[in-house]
């Protein structure tokens, strides 16, 4: 036998000459193994010897090597993600060649190391471990361990199920921070998402168990390797995941899960996308092409899911786990209950087992309608609730609202009314690879576009931040104006965009034949395009637009609905761990471990319910995003001020939001400590012989609430100048602010609120979303009253005013409508739109999940302004020098 296989590798003798001898001779067996050895670069071998190939190692790890670049350069995830896939990388590159019997207990080390990985906080520099998160990693296994311990004690099932359930009440109780912990909160949404669900199946798997689990199989089930950065993580079924570990063709399972991986990276790259250039807020909908583009936004970003979802399957596969897919086109469902089975497939497997099924058999006896109807309602109750259940573990509030309640029963409603039709009357269905005639090719692609409109329409009021506010938007679009659509050209877009592609599905000819060697390089070689459009050098030469789109899925702003702090959505808000775990950030995104709280939740701030809404509470002092904060006498961050200037003081008021106050930076870092500083050196050579710059500034604040605090506070410090500071998106989030003052009667101070309220009919105690859609057309009104107060009322007192734009560090949009409202109202304008030109604004940022400028940035900021105001002495006559600036200033 070994001679034969010598020749055939060495000498390359024909096949057929083999194939040719007795069927039952041994040299002919021997040549049919070797011939099958042979090929086994593009596939692996039928008898399951598993020979091993390098060049099918090279071949996938090349890709995944690609995917992992792809990640990278892209910023498709968090850092959390890239250690993960590097940790997958290099295990992979040893679990390819380990015998069968190792590569489970292998794939759970791998899982354990990717914990560590990722709690260990890896530093910017790649090589600096900080190892006290490893206490929060060894919490997640302890915590795990004793939660699987239970499910196996020598007890009755009942007394296990109740030992569970106490467990769970008595983790909930901490998780609500009733009870205090040894670990941090960034422990409780990893925590939740290996055990939460995966508990549920575990235990009604035990109850039926045939074949004894080994301790390696219920460790890789709990501990899944990507699963420590991905809260949200889909519910694998205990039995499918032992059952599909190397059911198949290995090299097809890897392959497999390659392709999904970057099929996960394209709706990723898609998802930023929209995120970025299609999401529109409520209260921005002023005609029908808005109304579309907001009543799809909120399903489009569902790509998120599924995106996340495809590269965590994908990965399991890489380890052999030949699960099934995620989600199949759930875009083009053509029916009610096609959209159940397409979207979220193992959320559906979930609820089927767990409540569908059990419900059925127990009301089938009341008849096949009854029970049909009975379980669809339970399962989809039971999706409520559940959803509510992870919602608490992950983000550690509960989410009980009509828009949440009222989608799941609506859907609930239509998928049973679907399933009884298709009882009744039977579901369509197609041979696999079979094309339906053009007829009934047509009436599916009709039902698909019905579907996806209600979808839409459902998800849209699901994500909306209220009942009425939804409503709200439907009343004020017209049919008439500029820019506007006919609703028969709405849905002709409609038709187009998904109607098309479910007709080409519909219409599609059979499944082409899997090919290993085929896969691996249509995926390489997309990939590899891919990872050199990411490349800055190569996509900086291709021109503006791929440019700046490539930019905006690499690094995006912050879309409107963003500016509008209106991001509300079930799934975004599960996925985006920043917006409600701190905590967890800090390890995902290399955070310190310190208070990175709003300015609002800090003792530094004191709510006073009314205009301004905040004030700074004198003497105070706490921590604040990296530095210790003093708040001196007077309600300020500054240093201590007499209330009068002293003879022949110019005293400098500055009034703004988190970059004036200093966010990020120390008490001495500040832009307006540095200008003050630099002015009173060059005092000599001045008009005057001291200068005080007085920092006003407050976190969150908006125009409305600097109006109120400079009537209120600024003037009794006898100013001669107020320095009022912008950026963009001004009037959203003026509006927003000015309809909290509106509730509690506070803006009523004010002449031209009364007025537009009296015009426009407006009930302040109408729900807040709605109030800002009716006030949005007034935006520009508002705001330009607004600077008009601020100008009379300095000018009454002598005091000049100047409107200045201060651009965010990493700001693209110029408000050009602020900037021409500052000027009618007679502010003089300067503008800073420049100060970071020249300056890579990464190295300028507090943090890379904070955008404001550091003492770098700050530094800038000061050089700026100083410069600023020396050219234009026509306005503000300072006589300041044109001194060199100090080292280390």
């Amino acid at each position: 036998m070994g001679g034969g296989t010598s020749s055939l590798r060495i000498f390359r003798v024909p096949q057929s000459y083999f194939l040719s001898m007795p069927a039952g001779s041994r040299l002919r067996r021997a040549a049919v193994r070797s011939i099958k050895t042979l090929s086994l670069p593009w596939s692996a071998d039928p008898t399951g010897t598993e020979s091993r190939s390098i060049l099918a190692w090279f071949a996938i790890a090349g890709q995944l090597a690609l995917f992992i670049a792809l990640v990278y350069l892209l910023r498709l995830e968090t850092t959390a993600l890239i250690r993960v896939l590097l940790v997958a990388l290099a295990g992979w590159c040893v679990h390819y060649f380990l015998p069968q019997r190792y590569r489970l207990p292998f794939f759970v080390l791998l899982s354990f190391a990717a914990i560590a990985a990722v709690f260990a906080n890896l530093g910017p520099n790649w090589h600096h471990w900080r190892f006290d998160g490893l206490i929060d990693a060894a919490w997640i296994v302890a915590i795990g361990l004793v939660l699987i311990g239970i499910v196996h004690l020598p007890i009755a099932f009942g007394w296990r199920v109740l030992a569970l359930v106490g467990t769970g009440c008595g983790l909930a109780a901490a998780r609500m921070d009733w009870i205090a912990t040894p670990w941090t909160r960034a422990v409780w949404p990893v925590l939740a998402s290996m055990f939460m669900f995966r508990l549920i199946v575990y235990a009604y798997e035990m109850r039926r168990e045939q074949k004894m689990a080994t301790l390696s199989e219920r460790l890789a089930y709990f501990f899944m390797l990507p699963n420590v950065c991905f809260p949200l993580f889909p519910v694998v079924d205990f039995r499918t995941f032992r059952s599909s570990y190397y059911n198949a063709d290995r090299h097809y399972i890897y392959q497999t899960g390659i392709q999904w991986m970057f099929r996960g990276a394209i709706h990723l790259i898609c998802y930023r996308l929209v995120y970025q250039r299609f999401v529109i807020d409520a209260a921005d909908v002023h005609n029908q092409i808005e109304l579309l583009q907001f009543i799809i936004w909120p399903f489009l970003l569902y790509l998120k899911v599924s995106g996340t979802f495809h590269i965590i399957t994908g990965m399991l596969r890489l380890f052999g786990f030949n699960l099934p897919e995620t989600h199949n086109l759930y875009f083009l469902s053509s029916s009610f209950t096609d959209f159940w089975r397409r979207i979220n497939i193992y959320w559906k497997d979930f609820i089927m087992k767990i409540v569908y099924y059990p419900c059925y058999f127990r009301f089938r006896r009341w008849g096949e309608s009854v029970a049909l109807v009975s379980a669809t309602l339970l399962a989809f109750l039971a999706t409520w609730l559940l959803h509510n259940y992870q919602w608490f573990w992950l983000r550690g509030t509960w989410v009980f609202t009509w828009n949440d309640f009222l989608f799941w029963m609506i859907l609930a409603v239509l998928v049973t009314i679907n399933a009884l039709y298709e009882m009744r009357h039977g579901r369509t269905r197609r041979l696999r690879g079979g094309a339906l005639s053009w007829s009934g090719a047509l009436q599916t692609a009709g039902r698909t576009i019905g579907v996806f409109v209600v979808i839409s329409l459902l998800w849209s009021f699901w994500s909306a931040s209220s009942v009425p506010q939804w409503f709200s938007v439907f009343d004020t679009v017209g049919v008439e104006g500029p820019g506007k659509m006919t609703p028969a050209l709405v849905l002709v877009a409609v038709a187009a965009i998904i109607g098309i592609p479910a007709l080409v599905l519909a219409r599609g000819s059979a499944d082409r034949q899997y090919s290993f060697r085929r896969s691996v390089a249509s995926v390489g070689v997309c990939g590899l395009i891919a990872v050199c459009i990411s490349l800055p050098v190569v996509r900086d030469r291709l021109g503006e637009t791929v440019s700046t789109a490539m930019a905006d899925i690499r690094m995006p702003n912050l879309n409107s609905r963003d500016n509008a702090n209106l991001e509300r959505g079930y799934y975004e808000n599960l996925v985006n761990v920043g917006a409600f775990n701190p905590e967890l950030w800090i390890v995902y995104g290399q955070r310190r471990n310190e208070e990175w709280k709003d300015l609002e939740k800090t003792p530094l701030s004191e709510y006073t319910g009314a205009l301004p809404r905040t004030y700074l509470r004198p003497l105070s002092q706490a921590d604040y995003r990296g530095h210790r904060v003093h708040i001196n006498r007077w309600g300020m961050r500054d240093q201590d001020y007499e209330k009068l200037p002293s003879p022949g003081t110019l005293r400098i008021a500055v009034v703004g939001a988190s970059i004036i106050f200093g966010a990020g930076v120390a008490d001495d870092e500040t832009f307006e400590g540095l200008l003050e500083q630099r002015m009173n050196e060059q005092a000599a050579d001045s008009a005057y012989p001291h200068y005080d710059v007085l920092n006003f500034g407050v976190g969150a604040y908006t125009s409305v609430d600097m109006l109120a605090i400079i009537e209120d506070r600024v003037l009794a410090f006898k100013p001669n100048y107020i320095f009022y500071f912008e950026h963009s998106a001004l009037i959203t989030r003026m509006l927003d602010h000015l309809i909290i003052a509106m509730q509690n009667g506070s803006a009523y101070r004010y002449d031209f609120v009364r007025d537009i309220v009296r015009e426009s009919g407006i009930d302040h105690r109408a729900d807040p979303e709605v109030l800002k859609r009716k006030l949005t057309p007034y935006g520009e009104r508002l705001l330009r009253a607004i600077y008009s107060q601020i100008v009379e009322t300095a000018k009454r007192e002598g005091v000049g005013a100047f409107w200045i734009y201060l651009p965010r560090v990493d700001e693209r949009t110029s408000p050009e409508v602020e900037r021409r409202l500052a000027a009618e109202a007679g502010f003089d304008v300067l503008d800073l739109s420049d100060v970071y030109d020249g300056y890579d604004w990464r190295t300028l940022v507090v943090a890379p999940w904070d955008d404001h400028p550091n003492a770098a940035g700050h530094r800038l900021i000061a050089d700026k302004l100083y410069e600023v105001l020396r050219q234009h002495r026509d306005l503000i006559p300072l006589n300041l020098a044109a001194a060199p600036r100090k080292e280390g200033q």
